[in-house]
């Protein structure tokens, strides 16, 4: 049987062959005869082209009718997909992991600069120099021309409808080269910087339903406008008498009860394709809590979120000094970062810094300074910058300097643009 297949398969080559020389003999033969009777030397030209074209669909079309035939002469159980090795091993791999094969290919033409800028979230202020922005034109064509940040974090003063806010966004994707996280930060309770409607406080949802329903609101509306991200849910344990500035944002102070609502939230947003971020890792309120502390506490939540599969996580400008043994903020920490995070709780999405123009950064450090330390750390996107000019260009000295390799910053980007596509590819 194999032997009479491949006579079959001789047979159709030949075949496929032979109408293609019929073919070219007949173009060859009208262009000689027609050339000199009707033509100039542009309707040559033409006619070749014309004539080329036929060709191509003569070819395709005697393969098909070649391998139709040759497939209703083999018996069903014998027959096999006709495959180049090298495309069985492409389409393997593919299958194995498509979304990381999609971020490859994507990846490897960036320059370093471009790569670098990747690594950056800033405000459209930040960006374009614009006191207040309100919309998208030249200003911020030619600014992420320049910069390809990875992602802008709008706030309230950039909302002003929801067609304008809408239309900005939708002009600021269009012209990057690459994909942007568009982010906000919209918590659950009453706030209409977004336009969202109302919906119950953190502190008063009590119940998966409750806490799934708020973030579905959040999420909806979000996605209408473009956002793809949001800096929430705040996943901080805190009691009642405790930090004043998380009251009524957080779930609680009891860690069993809170993780199951942070993980509603989290879906409930990501399944309306915008991805959580929480905040803030370890807590804002945990400077004097050792590691055992934090381990049955905080951790509860953000080691049940990591398995549910939250995008992203931002850690506090706090110092944990407890469990770093030293007063470097936790968001330029490789020990908080790389150690506990990474490490311990097995987190492999994209970690967010807190804000770098916070005082506790801008009083030790420039911004440069703690941009290569964020990289150096463990972090992926650093977050506003205090001089966002100022700190891509230490980025790229550090690179330049060997004190950061192309293959760390490779690396982070490998994790944003996993989130950036995870819709793109389906399973």
């Amino acid at each position: 049987m194999r032997d009479e297949h491949i006579k079959r398969e001789k047979r159709r080559r030949r075949r496929i062959r032979n109408q293609f020389f019929a073919y070219m003999a007949l173009v060859m033969f009208a262009v000689a005869v027609l050339a000199g009777i009707y033509f100039g030397a542009g309707g040559i030209v033409r006619y070749i082209k014309n004539y080329n074209h036929h060709v191509s669909e003569v070819i395709a079309e005697a393969e098909s009718s070649a391998a139709a035939e040759l497939e209703s002469t083999v018996p069903q159980e014998q027959r096999e997909p006709v495959t180049a090795p090298e495309e069985k091993e492409y389409s393997s791999q593919l299958s194995e992991d498509p979304l990381g094969e999609l971020v490859d290919t994507l990846l490897q033409d960036m320059t370093i600069e471009e790569m670098a800028a990747g690594l950056f979230m800033v405000t459209p202020e930040a960006l374009t120099g614009v006191q207040t922005v309100v919309q998208a034109g030249d200003g911020t064509k030619n600014a992420i021309a320049e910069k390809p940040v990875g992602g802008i974090i709008y706030s309230a003063k950039n909302f002003k409808s929801k067609e304008q806010f809408q239309e900005m966004l939708e002009n600021t994707k269009n012209f990057s080269k690459y994909p942007l996280f568009m982010a906000v930060t919209a918590e659950c309770g009453e706030d209409s910087s977004f336009g969202i409607a109302d919906t119950k406080s953190a502190s008063e949802i009590t119940d998966l339903n409750s806490a799934g329903e708020a973030y579905t609101v959040i999420g909806e509306t979000l996605a209408s406008y473009g956002i793809n991200m949001n800096l929430a849910p705040v996943s901080e344990i805190v009691a009642s008498d405790g930090d004043s500035s998380l009251q009524g944002r957080t779930f609680g102070s009891d860690a069993a009860a809170a993780a199951p609502l942070v993980n509603a939230s989290v879906q409930a947003m990501q399944d309306k394709g915008v991805s959580a971020v929480l905040q803030k890792f370890p807590g804002t309120g945990t400077g004097l809590k050792t590691l055992e502390e934090l381990k049955n506490s905080e951790f509860l939540v953000y080691d049940a979120a990591i398995k549910c599969g939250t995008d992203c996580v931002m850690v506090s400008n706090i110092s944990s000094k407890e469990v770093t043994a030293n007063d470097i903020p936790d968001s330029l920490s490789a020990t908080i970062i790389t150690e506990l995070l990474r490490g311990d709780l097995g987190f492999d999405g994209v970690v967010i810094t807190d804000a770098l123009d916070a005082a506790v950064i801008t009083e030790n450090y420039t911004p440069a300074e703690a941009a290569v330390a964020a990289i150096e750390a463990g972090a992926d996107v650093l977050y506003r910058p205090a001089d966002f000019d100022e700190a891509y260009e230490g980025v790229l000295q550090a690179v330049t300097d060997g004190k950061i390799t192309k293959e760390r910053i490779r690396e982070s980007l490998v994790r944003i643009y996993r989130v950036k596509y995870k819709d793109k590819v389906l399973d």
